[in-house]
């Protein structure tokens, strides 16, 4: 099959992601011929990747159609046969380091846009405390879908579970503390966010309207987390399809943002773009307009994208979309063009893009990026830190796939000689590298063997 036929399969996946959700049945099925058109193609690598993510999907739906779990299973079975090596090896030797912390966190997830019609997801905040930062512990987004209850969350049961246990600890709060704390309206908006997951929108409209009523009283109207708790409100309402009562509250909570962060930060940014979601759809579209170059504006001349496209990159990975993975991890490396090389950030965008390409079998493409993870490792943390073994042995099987074996015997010896000093001689990962150390040193003989012979 044609690369353009591929491409065109890739867009349909898109677009049922975006109309169904990306866990749904739809996406699985578009997956499945997606994969059949790679493998076609030669592309075996990505074949796997799209089986791996549609065999996950199916699993999980409620009553999952064992026929074609099987048949998937099928087809995974063979392309490992034809690749030559288990999925383990693939998804397992090349490691990341996990001792680097990112500089940024997220406080609000990037929002998404989806045509009419389709499934709306919404990510609810969590009210920001008194200095206008959200707590990590309930910074976490939920995406629901508001009009399409066909695709429920395939895991209700743990939902319910927590639903129970969440109004419990609504009652045991104001039992404890009283009605109206802060603490009472951060559980008030923690139950409406699973409520939001199973898509009873209803169930969500009081507790929100509660919570930003406890608030205002305590903090007084014009603080940042009650512009949260307005900004909560007013996406409900859209995706409700109220939108005479969305306007008034993303109007104010843009008004607080604006006043106390200034016109172009990016919490006021989000507040706009959703507010010029609802000029949109009430046919004002100048207005609409004047917000979304507000967005773009502060998006592109007063902050960076990194951290979007890092969180992207991870999520897209997990689900096994490795394509989308590919993007978001190029993306993050423009975006960290200019940061210094000990930025932390520079060395988590080039591991990610490193897995991604390991993931793909672009061995050529992920060995620079180990080199200079490698070199930063060493120039930042000395020749004989633990993340320096971890580079060289991710670089050596980089080169070992390549068929570079002298460089890769070379690098194996360098993490095999850190290791053994910091895990002792009969660690099993001390083991592992040298029995790769070994290989590594008899295919490179036989190289120079063969290389003697056609002289």
């Amino acid at each position: 099959m044609k690369s353009e036929s591929i491409e065109k399969l890739e867009q349909f996946l898109k677009l049922q992601e975006n109309m169904h959700g990306p866990d749904s049945r739809q996406v699985a099925k578009v997956l499945i011929r997606l994969a059949i058109a790679c493998m076609e193609d030669g592309q075996l690598t990505d074949a796997e990747s799209h089986l791996l993510r549609a065999l996950s999907i199916e699993q999980a739906c409620p009553a999952p159609d064992l026929k074609l779990v099987s048949e998937v299973g099928k087809q995974i079975e063979r392309i490992h046969q034809k690749l030559g090596a288990p999925l383990e090896d693939d998804l397992e030797s090349l490691k990341v380091s996990t001792d680097r912390i990112p500089a940024l966190t997220p406080m609000f997830e990037p929002t998404q846009s989806f045509p009419p019609g389709g499934t709306s997801h919404a990510a609810f905040d969590v009210a920001a405390n008194s200095t206008g930062t959200s707590s990590a512990s309930s910074s976490n987004n939920s995406a629901v879908g508001a009009d399409a209850v066909s695709h429920t969350h395939s895991k209700t049961e743990p939902i319910d579970k927590a639903i129970v246990a969440a109004q419990l600890q609504v009652r045991q709060i104001k039992q404890t503390g009283g009605s109206d704390t802060v603490a009472v309206a951060d559980a008030l908006t923690k139950l409406a966010d699973l409520y939001c997951r199973k898509e009873q929108l209803s169930e969500m409209e009081p507790l929100l309207v509660e919570a930003l009523r406890i608030r205002e009283s305590i903090c007084g109207s014009s603080h940042l987390s009650v512009a949260t708790d307005l900004k909560n409100l007013g996406r409900l309402y859209y995706f409700k399809q109220r939108y005479d009562l969305a306007e008034p509250y993303l109007k104010r909570a843009l008004s607080i943002r604006e006043a106390t962060l200034g016109h172009y930060h990016s919490y006021v940014a989000d507040v706009a773009e959703w507010l010029a979601k609802v000029y949109r759809k009430t046919g004002r579209l100048d207005e609409a307009k004047e917000l979304d170059d507000l967005v773009l504006e502060s998006r592109t001349n007063y902050g960076s994208d990194w951290e979007k496209f890092r969180v992207g990159g991870v999520k897209a990975l997990a689900s096994g979309n490795v394509l989308e993975a590919q993007a978001m991890w190029l993306g993050a490396l423009d975006e960290s063009a200019d940061f210094r090389f000990d930025d932390p950030r520079l060395s988590t965008t080039l591991e990610g893009l490193a897995e991604v390409y390991w993931r793909r079998g672009k061995f050529d493409k992920a060995e620079p990026l180990c080199k200079q993870i490698l070199q930063i490792s060493e120039t930042l943390l000395g020749p004989e830190h633990t993340d320096v073994a971890l580079a060289a042995n991710n670089l050596a099987l980089l080169c070992d796939r390549q068929g570079k074996h002298s460089e890769a015997a070379m690098l194996y010896q360098q993490a095999l000689a850190i290791s053994e000093k910091m895990l002792g001689h009969n660690h099993p990962d001390v083991i592992g590298i040298r029995e790769c150390y070994s290989r590594a040193r008899q295919m490179a003989q036989k190289q120079i063997e063969r290389k003697l012979e056609r002289a």
